[in-house]
């Protein structure tokens, strides 16, 4: 029998070692909690949706003619409420009927809310916070899942967009959907939580960081923090395929996604947001 060389066995050694040390390096990915603080931490500049003007509440009126025709459901369903133990002094409330789906779907009831905030100073930002506090119903039913606002991305020329924002899912778990059109192709690309519920019965507050991938790069990044927590973090996704596709604003969404009967609101639901705030380095 043929002994192995000391070369041999030192090279085999040496990569089992390098094996056992990228097993334990995904481990610690899964396992360990990033410790990236929260975007609002780490970006300087920023900016708030108003909801009140000289100490006045606005009305769905008012937002629905300063946002224009790409709105869907604000006088519907939006209410600007004052809270009384909440993050904020004043609120919104958005109304999700029993049996109602996406505001922007023409077959059924509408429920929730879709509507754009394009703040002019983002055009020319390469990455971006988004965060705001949420309180769900202690009753609430998760159903088939839906979708939270999220961030946008465009540009004037060819046509290429996107749209990354937080969802839920049947289960509860938060993650995220990026949805992109690019040289007239569509695509989907998701990150998820692995496990992390929306919390209920509380208010929690959410971050998105958004993160603009180069041009020819899948290097693109969203990360989601709850209450401080990173629960979704994924940096190969691709909102552009050239460097003409901008950040646009924010796509303040909050409704059930799907169109078929399954997928609908399965109660009446009601649920408040603190103002959005943007940031920006």
């Amino acid at each position: 029998m043929r002994i192995p060389s000391a070369r041999l066995l030192l090279f085999n050694a040496a990569a089992i070692l390098v094996a056992v040390a990228a097993v334990v390096a995904l481990l610690r990915s899964i396992l360990i909690p990033s410790s990236l603080a929260a975007c609002s931490g780490r970006y300087g500049t920023s900016m708030a949706f108003p909801l009140e003007r000289d100490g006045v509440m606005v009305t769905a009126t008012d937002i629905q003619a300063r946002v224009g025709s790409a709105a869907a459901a604000i006088v519907d369903n939006l209410r600007i409420v004052r809270l009384t133990d909440g993050p904020a002094p004043v609120g919104m409330s958005i109304a999700l009927p029993k049996g109602s789906s996406a505001p922007n779907t023409a077959a059924v009831e509408k429920g929730g809310v879709s509507f754009p905030w394009q703040p002019r100073s983002l055009r020319k930002q390469a990455a971006v916070c988004l965060s705001y506090s949420i309180l769900l119903p202690a009753d609430f039913n998760f159903g088939s899942g839906g979708a939270l606002p999220g961030i946008i991305g465009q540009t004037d020329n060819s046509g290429d967009r996107f749209l990354v924002q937080a969802a839920w899912h049947r289960t509860g778990d938060i993650g995220a959907t990026s949805l992109a059109r690019l040289a007239g192709k569509e695509s989907k690309q998701t990150a998820e939580s692995g496990g992390v519920q929306l919390p209920r019965g509380r208010w929690a507050k959410l971050e998105q960081e958004v993160v603009l991938n180069e041009a020819g790069h899948d290097n693109g990044i969203v990360r989601i923090w709850v209450d401080g927590a990173l629960v979704v973090d994924r940096g190969d996704l691709t909102y552009r395929a050239k460097g003409d596709v901008g950040l646009a604003g924010v796509a303040a969404d909050v409704f059930y996604s799907g169109d078929d009967r399954m997928s609908r609101s399965p109660a009446d639901a009601k649920v408040l947001l603190s103002p959005f705030e943007i940031r920006w380095k």
